[in-house]
């Protein structure tokens, strides 16, 4: 092992989508074992001294997204019949209109769609818990030709699975290729280019049509005021109180 593969290691993190505070809690962790190997003798001392974490800037905590014009152009730029084309497609309408989380994408089952009520259920990542959100048709038809004509009949009840066998739900990585990939083909320019900045790009469009923080807060599944609260430095001129919140105003 040598220093330089611990800083490509942490570049090639870098290239697809690390943030640095991401990337600094893997290097302080790294620094961390081999400065304990170095003791134990495993290693030369020089490897956890060189390790250098990226340097974390104010404010770069803030949310970052593509505005909401460009995610419309996003959805109606995915196309195709192929099951990758038809998997991205409601993918990407789940991130960008409920601003899901990745792992809440993964852990979807098909039961907990239901279908004559048009609503679906979702288990918070981070909150914990159950909620139900009503079904959009524009999504549920994205959804629902996905499972009828490109997810692959198997054991596996989750929504979303691999393209091929064994078939598995999908995970984070490809997930984020979807986003990505996506945003690239329609020439989308974003620092972030994963699912959680769909999240950010939902939850800055409600501020921007009025939503109260509270109710981007419901929607987003945060537990705590302060997650959505931050949204109000981005967009704080744009912040105002509105009666009622109208899901179907997102498109």
């Amino acid at each position: 092992m040598r220093l330089r593969d611990i800083d490509d290691f942490l570049i090639f993190k870098g290239t697809i989508g690390w943030s640095r505070k991401s990337a600094r809690g893997y290097a302080d962790a790294l620094r961390a074992f081999f400065g304990y190997a170095a003791k134990c003798g495993w290693c030369k001392p020089d490897i956890g001294e060189g390790i250098t974490s990226p340097r974390i800037y104010a404010q770069e905590g803030l949310p970052e997204g593509p505005e909401w014009k460009d995610v419309q152009r996003l959805l109606k730029a995915t196309k195709g019949n192929s099951a990758a084309a038809l998997r991205a497609r409601a993918v990407l309408f789940l991130l960008a209109v409920y601003g899901l989380r990745s792992g809440e994408i993964s852990r979807l089952l098909l039961s907990d769609f239901d279908w004559r009520s048009e609503t679906f259920t979702v288990n918070h990542s981070k909150r914990g818990g159950a909620q139900k959100y009503p079904l959009l048709r524009e999504v549920g038809d994205a959804i629902l030709e996905y499972i009828q004509k490109a997810r692959p009949r198997c054991s596996c009840r989750n929504l979303f699975l691999t393209l091929k066998p064994p078939y598995r739900a999908i995970g984070g990585s490809a997930l984020w290729k979807i986003t990505s990939r996506g945003m690239q083909a329609v020439g989308i320019r974003c620092r972030r280019r994963g699912p959680h900045c769909l999240r950010h790009a939902c939850a800055t469009h409600l501020l921007e049509q009025g939503a109260s923080l509270k109710e981007i807060g419901d929607l987003l599944g945060h537990r705590d005021f302060r997650s959505t609260s931050i949204y109000a430095k981005v967009h704080l001129q744009q912040l105002r109180r509105v009666a009622d919140f109208d899901l179907g105003g997102l498109l």
